[in-house]
């Protein structure tokens, strides 16, 4: 046996380390790291001392029991946490709203499956900042499915299923269940008429102090000032080609009722609530418009990277007369991929290297020596 044998062996068990050394920081970026370094570039928008700082995602999807691998869900829901939780630790909201979709299947589950998906996605956006989620067709159906079983189960997790008024720090916000707003007299959009009206009625007397008998309405939300609106699906508009940035490669038509709000319905709560800024998702892309009410809307891309390979949310800085709103781009799925990849080369390629280099050298070890004279 060769003189230096474990002196090469040595070597190439050496290489192999190094190599784990480069997989293994591979993956503590693209597992850890990488979503801290993305989202750092990220800052709130500069408004005015005092100002409400709010985070706002759609469409994380939770898959269920019935679509997808097991294993594609562990690995998105994995970096649908780390992303999450490197936000809060890098900006600390205010408060964050989800804007629909919570759940892939939320309307397919029975009551256990619902349970599940529940504390799935708690586990996933621990905080103990406020959390107010609107409601998505995918979590209890389109209007044509909606259901008093899918209704109440969602209502007891989130407080949320019709439309509801929130004020804080003087701003008012009203969330509005999208599949509700067909009105065509169906029960819950009946209850959804009167839920608007009500709100519309408390927005006049805040309006209107001197006037105005609703004390509980005057003590919970002080004063007035024109709502922001978030619901799951945008406002009417044709196609993403109205907007004024958007992220979407391929340009669709988007069908009243399915992907967007019917006119019928988006001219009538404009003129109800009179509205300052908007904010929906449903599209799984960002895009920035100015809708039929004349005033600024986001739809919020997927949080998901099931939905896009490039997702984002966003960050509002509010004050109840003024508003800036940035898009934070999130890790990108490609990066990580392409970054697997060409770790897993780069290992294959040095090991080759080091492994012909040893056996070249074996050979020539082996050969006897042919002595000249």
């Amino acid at each position: 046996m060769p003189q230096n044998f474990f002196k090469d062996s040595g070597r190439i068990e050496m290489n192999w380390r190094r190599c784990l050394f480069v997989i293994l920081s591979s993956m503590f970026y693209c597992e850890f790291l990488g979503d801290y370094i993305k989202l750092n570039s990220c800052s709130w928008p500069a408004l005015e001392p005092n100002e409400l700082h709010a985070m706002i995602i759609a469409d994380t999807h939770l898959l269920g029991p019935f679509r997808g691998h097991w294993l594609d869900k562990l690995y998105r829901e994995w970096h649908m946490r780390r992303a999450f939780q490197a936000a809060l630790f890098l900006h600390r909201p205010d408060i964050i709203f989800v804007l629909g979709d919570l759940f892939d299947e939320g309307d397919m589950v029975d009551h256990d499956d619902f349970r599940a998906y529940v504390t799935r996605f708690y586990s996933h956006f621990r905080t103990n900042i406020p959390i107010i989620s609107a409601v998505g067709n995918h979590d209890v159906g389109f209007h044509y499915k909606m259901h008093p079983y899918f209704m109440n189960r969602f209502e007891e997790q989130f407080n949320n299923t019709g439309v509801q008024m929130y004020t804080l720090r003087g701003i008012h916000f009203v969330l509005i269940n999208s599949m509700a707003m067909e009105n065509d007299g169906c029960e819950f959009c009946q209850t959804a008429v009167e839920e608007l009206h009500s709100v519309a009625a408390k927005l006049h007397c805040l309006r209107n102090l001197n006037t105005c008998n609703d004390f509980e309405t005057i003590k919970e939300h002080v004063n007035y000032s024109r709502p922001i609106v978030l619901q799951h699906f945008p406002t009417y508009r044709k196609s993403d080609r109205s907007c004024r940035e958007h992220d979407s490669l391929r340009i669709e038509e988007y069908r009243e009722k399915w992907e967007v709000l019917s006119k019928n319905s988006t001219d009538w709560l404009g003129k109800l609530l009179h509205p300052r800024l908007a904010f929906a998702g449903h599209s799984h892309h960002y895009c920035y418009s100015i809708n039929r009410w004349g005033i600024e809307e986001y739809t919020v891309a997927s949080f998901s990277w099931r939905n896009k390979v490039n997702p984002s949310f966003l960050m509002a800085s509010l004050n109840p007369t003024k508003h800036s709103v940035h898009k934070c781009p999130m890790l990108e799925q490609p990066t990580v991929y392409i970054l697997y990849i060409f770790t897993g080369c780069l290992c294959i390629i040095l090991i080759i290297i080091d492994i012909s280099k040893w056996l070249y050298s074996l050979v020539r070890r082996s050969k006897p020596l042919i002595k000249t004279q």
